[in-house]
């Protein structure tokens, strides 16, 4: 009985889809998921609709997702013997941990010769072109796609932690959907906007949370200066989350990057100076390192009242 019961405890289910995640990545499951999306939108969104109408429409198409899948989870939770491991799989389906694990390697090995071959791995993780990247620009990219799909992954599991599998559930749709329909490109910014808004709004104290574990490590006082720069982002958690990891190592992310033929122009965060492979390193260990104590913190809170009977 004591096995059953510590198996419905959401830290050790959370704990087991990371596992999951890292093993076994969810790839395939994802791009089937975000290019159903991009089918579904492209079906609802075009240029002879008004900016009023594809708000609308995305919202309702929104609707009309979630709502099914929260009841097709509630009948499998009931029908099955063992409802608690469906929240595992749920999670393992939305996590990016694997694919990163996966491809991260490859996208530091940034020799000329391995160059095409990390612009590859980098393709799937990001919307910007990454052909026209210089060496400067691929790091970049790098640090920027870990930082914000792992601040997503946390943010998905402190839903799930706080609010349950349905908020998780919730959240996960919300990720999904703002990948497919990305307010960053002009055709989806009307349609992709109540998503983008939601997404953020749920994600904005989680990203404040993990920014704010940033500020222990070394270099603590430049992240706290450039802690200001982020509110220079649309989305602020996401910008000062930038802002605290560049500065803490002493390194500049943002600036210019391309999503179509066209130049956008980001603001730049944390230092001037340019950032290399050592300095991405850090950046992703130091990330490692700030969910792990999360990850501990839980634990910890799971297994004090157990030990104390």
């Amino acid at each position: 009985m004591l096995t059953l019961s510590l198996l419905e405890q959401p830290v050790i289910l959370l704990t087991l889809s990371v596992v999951l995640s890292l093993v076994l990545p969810a790839t395939r499951v994802q791009q089937l998921i975000t290019l159903g999306l991009q089918l579904l939108g492209q079906r609802l969104n075009g240029k002879r609709y008004s900016p009023r109408y594809l708000k609308q429409a995305g919202a309702a198409a929104l609707v009309c997702l979630l709502l099914p899948l929260a009841a097709t989870y509630w009948a499998l939770a009931v029908l099955s013997p063992w409802p608690h491991l469906l929240e595992p799989l749920l999670l393992w389906c939305c996590l990016d941990l694997g694919r990163l694990s996966r491809a991260l390697p490859t996208c530091m090995r940034n020799s000329t010769d391995s160059r095409p071959l990390v612009r590859l791995a980098l393709s799937p993780l990001c919307l910007r072109q990454t052909d026209p990247l210089s060496p400067l620009g691929l790091y970049k990219t790098v640090a920027e796609v870990a930082i914000l799909r792992l601040a997503a992954d946390f943010a998905l599991l402190v839903w799930y932690l706080v609010a349950g599998i349905y908020a998780a559930l919730l959240f996960g749709l919300l990720r999904y959907a703002v990948q497919a329909w990305s307010c960053k490109l002009v055709e989806w910014r009307a349609f992709g906007w109540l998503p983008s808004l939601a997404y953020r709004t749920l994600a904005w104290l989680p990203f404040q949370a993990l920014a704010l574990s940033l500020l222990i490590y070394p270099g603590s006082i430049r992240a706290i200066k450039a802690w200001p720069q982020g509110r220079l982002w649309a989305f602020a958690a996401s910008g000062r989350l930038l802002a605290v990891v560049a500065g803490s190592v002493n390194v500049g992310l943002g600036g210019p990057r391309r999503y179509t033929d066209a130049t956008d122009y980001y603001p730049k965060l944390g230092s001037q100076q340019y950032i290399n492979e050592a300095a991405t390193r850090a950046i992703l260990w130091r990330l490692v390192m700030s969910l792990l104590f999360w990850l501990s913190l839980a634990w910890a809170f799971l297994l004090i009242p157990l030990l104390n009977g």
